[in-house]
């Protein structure tokens, strides 16, 4: 089992910092995204791990983060398949050296590329704004607009797999699940069905927590999508140093979340980690939070049987990008 090397007291002192901010400043903690979004695109995708696009590279970053700073490569730009602002981002980019050459003479010919990856809508980057899937966008000269769409990690250009580079982020202090999870469970929503316009609106406040690094207890073996795997999971923290291995009190105390969907790429080595086991297996993981369309289309269509649904807090799943060896 591999353990977290943060000291205690860093995370402590971390998620006190993170409080205090709360406190301080609520206006720009909660300030308010509606995202609208055709109905079509929700059926389409809310059972799938990712998209193809034709995507037109506007700015990209020079050259990757650092390590320390995540190890991507952002890309702003527009695809008719999305119809949003997006940012595409290729996972420790500093190992893809073509996949940054192909997006570099992209942007500089303007040219669109077939871009492939896991589709992510998530409110980090949002601002203060109105997103309406379908809206003329002019293009970007900045590689992070306001935007709440995100293909990220991307896993294929013009046709070329680098789905090897869903791993682990060499030197990348992952984020703490405990304050994670407790921002994602706890943030507010409101859907707004729009039948006469055949769309729906997701009416939240910006949400961060990229890259956690959390443990998962599979609920059944993995189920198979079309472009992957999906599994509910109970989502566990990591083992402290001297917790006792596979103790039943230890991961009662260790639980965060009781169910949660996971989504895994297909071809990825996460993917390929989960496919086999069966339930009450655990894995050790690195994700990232979307919100979750499955849920968005349950909870719009549920109205009269649940009463209040459409303010429940908003419905998320986690995209596993990354798998630790035990």
């Amino acid at each position: 089992m591999r353990f977290t090397t943060k000291p205690q007291g860093v995370k402590l002192v971390r998620y006190l910092i993170s409080a205090l901010i709360l406190l301080l400043f609520p206006a720009a903690v909660s300030a308010q995204i509606q995202i609208t979004l055709k109905n079509t695109f929700i059926e389409k995708f809310k059972d799938r791990a990712t998209i193809d696009s034709t995507f037109t590279v506007d700015k990209a970053h020079k050259s990757p983060n650092p390590g320390s700073k995540d190890g991507d490569l952002h890309v702003a730009g527009r695809a008719p398949e999305i119809g949003l602002p997006t940012v595409s981002e290729i996972m420790n980019a500093k190992d893809e050296d073509a996949a940054v050459q192909t997006i570099h003479s992209a942007e500089q010919t303007h040219k669109s590329v077939k871009l492939s990856g896991a589709w992510r809508l998530w409110c980090e980057h949002g601002g203060e704004s109105k997103q309406v899937q379908g809206a003329p966008l002019q293009p970007f000269n900045t590689t992070n607009p306001d935007h709440v769409f995100e293909i990220h990690p991307i896993t294929s250009l013009d046709g070329k797999s680098i789905t090897e580079s869903l791993k682990p982020i060499a030197g990348f202090d992952t984020k703490d699940a405990e304050t994670s999870f407790n921002s994602y469970e706890n943030r507010k929503c409101q859907l707004v069905s729009n039948g006469t316009k055949k769309t729906t609106t997701i009416i939240t406040s910006m949400g961060g927590f990229n890259y956690v690094e959390f443990r998962i207890k599979l609920h059944s073996a993995p189920f198979p999508v079309a472009d992957g795997m999906m599994v509910f999971a109970t989502v566990l923290k990591l083992r402290a140093p001297g917790d006792p291995a596979n103790d039943a009190e230890e991961e009662d105390n260790a639980i965060l979340v009781r169910n949660r969907r996971m989504v895994f790429v297909k071809g990825s080595a996460p993917e390929a980690a989960v496919k086999n086991l069966s339930k009450d297996a655990v894995l050790h993981v690195l994700g990232v939070p979307r919100i979750c369309l499955k849920l968005v289309s349950f909870r719009t269509q549920n109205t009269k049987k649940f009463p209040g649904i459409l303010d429940w807090n908003l419905p998320y799943e986690m995209l596993i990008v990354g798998v630790y060896d035990n």
